[in-house]
C-alpha cells in the first residue's frame, strides 16, 4: 500500500470508488494531520494474489488487514493524471514488488503521476547486515542499497537526499 497526496486527488479519487464498488480506501486523518495545506490524500494498493506470492507477505495480508477506503490498483498502470500528484509515500512498502521490471516500472508510473515540483518518500528496510542481525536470512526479502539506487536511476527519477532512520531503515 501507498499513499499519495495531491490538490486534484480528490475528484479522481471519487471516479475510482465508484468503479471500484466502494472498495476506496485512504489515511485522510493521518495525512490530513502531516499534510494539512493539502484537499485531498488517498491510499493506493498494488498487491496482486497472482503476482505478488511470496509467503511473507500473504502472512502478512493474514495478520494485517487492508486499511479502510483502500483503493486497488495494477502496479504497471496507476488510475491518476500526469503532474497531478504532490507527494508519494512507500513506506515499507515498494520491496513487495520482487520482480525488478515490475518494479521499475511501478517508479516510472509514480514518476508519470508526480507534479514536477512533487517528491516521492521511500522507507525500506535494506539488505544489509544490521537487519541480517536482525531478521537473519529473512534479510533476503529485501533489496540492497544497490538495487534501490538502480530501480529509481531506470525509472528517471533523482535522488534528493537519503537519510537513515534507524539502523534497520
Amino acid at each position: 500500500m501507498f499513499l499519495i497526496v495531491g490538490r486534484k486527488v480528490r475528484q479522481k479519487i471519487g471516479k475510482l470508488k465508484n468503479s471500484f464498488s466502494g472498495n476506496k480506501q485512504y489515511y485522510s486523518i493521518q495525512l490530513a494531520f502531516l499534510f494539512p495545506f493539502t484537499n485531498s490524500n488517498a491510499g493506493l494498493n498494488f498487491y496482486d494474489p497472482n503476482q505478488h506470492t511470496e509467503v511473507s507477505i500473504e502472512r502478512a495480508r493474514r495478520a494485517y488487514r487492508p486499511f479502510p477506503d483502500t483503493i486497488p490498483i495494477v502496479s504497471n498502470k496507476i488510475p491518476l493524471d500526469s503532474n497531478s500528484v504532490d507527494k508519494i509515500f512507500l513506506l515499507l512498502a515498494a520491496h513487495e514488488i520482487r520482480n525488478q521490471e515490475e518494479r521499475e516500472t511501478f517508479f516510472k508510473e509514480c514518476k508519470r503521476i508526480l507534479r514536477a515540483q512533487g517528491s516521492i518518500i521511500v522507507l525500506e528496510h535494506l539488505r544489509d547486515f544490521p537487519n541480517f542481525l536482525v531478521y537473519t536470512i529473512g534479510f533476503f526479502h529485501f533489496h540492497s542499497h544497490r538495487t534501490w539506487l538502480n530501480t529509481f536511476r531506470t525509472a528517471g527519477l533523482i535522488l534528493r537526499a537519503e537519510k537513515k532512520v534507524t539502523p534497520f531503515l
